[in-house]
């Protein structure tokens, strides 16, 4: 008897948790479909905005997104691609389209820079060069999802408590995007990349939204006011790490009161997909590294740690002893009274019915809203795997050797 008790009461508390952690996959989708986000009907003047993309042999790409960046519906804006030693034909494609779009304009990072990673340097030109006080940020590999998407960040940067943000937002310093892969095609390597950025978008901006800073950002849809990245010293922290520049940035300047969002469908970006499983650990291995570098992450990280054990605790306490149970009672076995047997299989069936509907459900609603593939029931699987994608990486990387994330090149 006293096993049967310690069973359901184990499962009823792992239920409501993970019940809770299920219904909080759907809360940007249920909040964005209430929320205005085109603010049409406010006429205000929109800031200018510079666009700053750091290319490194990447013609192929700048020629297909570039042009989907330069159409944007928008007034006042200008293109600036710093050209990091590239040795292909990015410097004759950039030359074209600029007589073709007189907003555009190509710098490049000298040879002979040192101690500073090139990546951090070229953008550090970007924001440089930039005429304007708002500077976004993408990358080669996208383009915007809507001629809107400017559009959306100007709109941000001028009205931001219009749209979904923290409650303790007062004046923006910088606008934080979503972007995904592309989707055209459906792999199963572009499902597990695809749920594993997404996955990741989400716990940030939940967190942002219960009031705290940003953790981390997506580097590839993200505006910074100029005056601010100087004030802060720019990309002075790890400064010759190899990645994450942008996700630094974010994180050590980021605070409740000065951090937006701008997560309209409409706002998103596009990127290529990962064309292979050694690309994307590679990727996962990097951010490890760039995660040492973190401030204010603790109660991030304790709550993402909490969310990753959550479906393997609900395997254990509800999956596992309903199994067991099933498997006595079909025995015969004279351990536990049939009766207690019988309730307890009832209970956890009915506690399983009403979990999966609702995480599928919630996680649905938030995919649908962003216009994103859904998952099914490979989120049940995906999310199972995740603590042994990041545990992989911290592994990888603490026994990679420490000058592979310090090399000065891209």
């Amino acid at each position: 008897m006293l096993i049967f008790k310690i069973v359901l009461l184990t499962s009823l508390v792992v239920w409501l948790l993970a019940m809770l952690a299920a219904y909080q996959y759907g809360r940007i989708g249920r909040q964005l479909l209430r929320s205005d986000k085109r603010l049409a009907a406010v006429e205000t003047e929109l800031p200018p905005l510079s666009v700053i993309i750091a290319a490194h042999n990447q013609s192929p790409a700048l020629r297909r997104h570039l042009p989907a960046i330069l159409d944007q519906d928008y007034d006042r804006f200008e293109v600036i691609v710093i050209d990091m030693a590239s040795t292909d034909e990015t410097k004759d494609i950039l030359e074209r389209l600029e007589l073709k779009y007189a907003n555009l304009r190509h710098t490049f990072t000298p040879a002979s820079a040192r101690d500073i990673s090139i990546e951090r340097l070229a953008l550090t030109l970007g924001f440089r060069a930039a005429n304007h006080e708002w500077v976004v940020i993408t990358h080669a590999n996208c383009e915007p999802l809507s001629p809107q998407w400017l559009m959306r960040i100007g709109e941000t940067i001028a009205h931001p408590q219009q749209g979904l943000q923290s409650p303790r937002l007062k004046t923006p310093d910088m606008v934080l995007g979503t972007a995904r892969y592309d989707e055209r095609r459906s792999t199963w390597l572009d499902h597990q990349t695809g749920f594993f950025r997404l996955w990741n978008n989400i716990a940030n901006i939940h967190h942002i939204l219960d009031g705290h800073a940003a953790v981390r950002a997506d580097a590839c849809n993200l505006a910074f006011r100029k005056s601010y990245f100087i004030d802060c010293g720019g990309f002075a922290t790890g400064q010759n790490l190899k990645a994450g520049a942008e996700e630094l940035l974010v994180n050590h300047t980021s605070k409740p009161a000065n951090t937006a969002l701008m997560l309209a469908p409409s706002a998103m970006v596009v990127q290529d997909r990962i064309s292979s499983e050694q690309q994307w650990r590679q990727e996962r291995i990097f951010y490890a590294e760039t995660r040492r570098y973190q401030r204010h992450a603790r109660l991030y990280r304790f709550a993402q740690d909490c969310k990753l054990l959550m479906p393997w605790l609900m395997l254990l306490a509800i999956v596992a002893p309903l199994v067991v149970a099933i498997i006595l009672a079909l025995m015969g076995s004279t351990l536990f009274p049939p009766l207690q047997l019988y309730i307890l299989i009832g209970i956890l069936s009915l506690l399983l019915m009403i979990y999966l509907p609702t995480k599928l459900a919630s996680f649905y609603k938030t995919t649908r809203t962003w216009g994103l593939r859904n998952y099914f029931l490979t989120l049940l699987l995906f999310e199972l795997q995740l603590p042994f994608w990041n545990a992989s990486a911290w592994l990888s990387r603490r026994f990679a050797a420490r000058n592979e994330f310090r090399k000065k090149f891209v």
